[in-house]
């Protein structure tokens, strides 16, 4: 079977057509605890003892000739049984040829998810576990898909937000789904039966360090602060920060700007510029300061340099942040 996009993987999965072998991965860690949460008590079903039919393993700890062991044991009373191995991104050489005969020839009273971050799908492994099941993944949403998954999150704790409070919680969260879960749950409890959430609820509750550092860089590369871009973008690295998602934060911000100095031409309102550009209101002012001090050429300058800094990111050997410190330098340049 070919890899399956989120709601193919929903549709199939309502059908309770489950093959032997699942591979759930991703970066969105959020989307495939919920595609655990849905799949295991479906593969289970109602029928059985549930605590002696599923086994849980993790690749970094874990012998996976126990897991191997644990996918070619019966079920007990009942038909089948699921044995899920987390983390599967730490799986080394010989883990795989351990557990190759197990997805060359699946067990068929044994359901096997395997939940990783990243799966090289030119091994053979993976080569093999997709034509013989499922290969789902799961990725962040895109910028302009958050408000809608923030409004379900938020139901799902069943509360509401403002759309201001909504656009606060996405720029200081970003797109994680993790982050905006933990985040909501926080706000929930803060607020207790008040609806709705609102800006000044949002302020008050939400961790804002490392995102507050993340803005921090693209603020400074709109004031053409070169020494703070640089020091933020060392703080973000050293403390784990994607530099991809570093340069399409920084990117959202320079187009931003771009959408100001389009809006101020067309003689738009404040208000109709917040349209616009997709800012709250309350956050307006910094972008029109910041808009003024960059010409419509330097915003081209700007945007070549972002490409070729994208693409050498995903190909190029080189470690990431030299690239990045690159377009710094570009970015801060004397272009104006």
């Amino acid at each position: 079977m070919p890899n399956l996009d989120p709601q193919n993987f929903e549709s199939q999965l309502a059908s309770q057509s489950i093959p032997g072998l699942v591979l759930l991965h991703g970066e969105e860690d959020f989307l495939i605890r919920e595609a655990l949460d849905s799949i295991i008590p479906t593969a289970l079903g109602s029928e059985g003892l549930k605590d002696f039919n599923l086994d849980i393993f993790y690749a970094q700890v874990d012998d996976t000739t126990k897991v191997r062991d644990a996918v070619e044991t019966l079920p007990m009373m009942a038909s089948r049984r699921v044995v899920v191995l987390k983390e599967a991104q730490h799986l080394k050489a010989k883990d795989y040829e351990t557990l190759l005969p197990i997805v060359e020839s699946p067990v068929d009273s044994t359901v096997f998810i395997i939940v990783s971050t990243g799966a090289d799908q030119r091994l053979k492994f993976f080569k093999k576990l997709i034509q013989k099941g499922w290969a789902v993944k799961f990725q962040r949403p895109y910028e302009n898909q958050m408000a809608q998954w923030v409004h379900k999150i938020a139901t799902r704790h069943g509360k509401k937000l403002t759309p201001e409070a909504n656009l606060l919680l996405q720029r200081l969260v970003g797109t994680n789904l993790t982050d905006i879960d933990n985040e909501m749950r926080k706000l929930s409890q803060y607020t207790h039966e008040q609806e709705p959430i609102d800006v000044e609820d949002v302020r008050q509750v939400v961790s804002t360090l490392r995102t507050d550092t993340v803005f921090q860089l693209a603020h400074a590369i709109g004031a053409n602060d070169r020494s703070q871009a640089l020091t933020c973008l060392a703080n973000l690295l050293e403390h784990g920060e994607s530099p991809i998602g570093i340069l399409a934060l920084v990117s959202r911000h320079i187009r931003i700007l771009s959408l100001v100095r389009e809006g101020l031409h067309e003689g738009l309102s404040n208000a109709q510029l917040s349209s616009k550009a997709g800012v709250p209101s309350f956050f307006l002012r910094q972008y029109l300061d910041q808009s003024r001090q960059w010409s419509d050429e330097k915003i081209r300058h700007a945007y070549q340099a972002l490409m070729n800094t994208d693409r050498a990111l995903k190909s190029s050997p080189i470690t990431p942040h030299i690239w990045l410190e690159n377009f710094i330098l570009k970015a801060c340049g004397a272009i104006a």
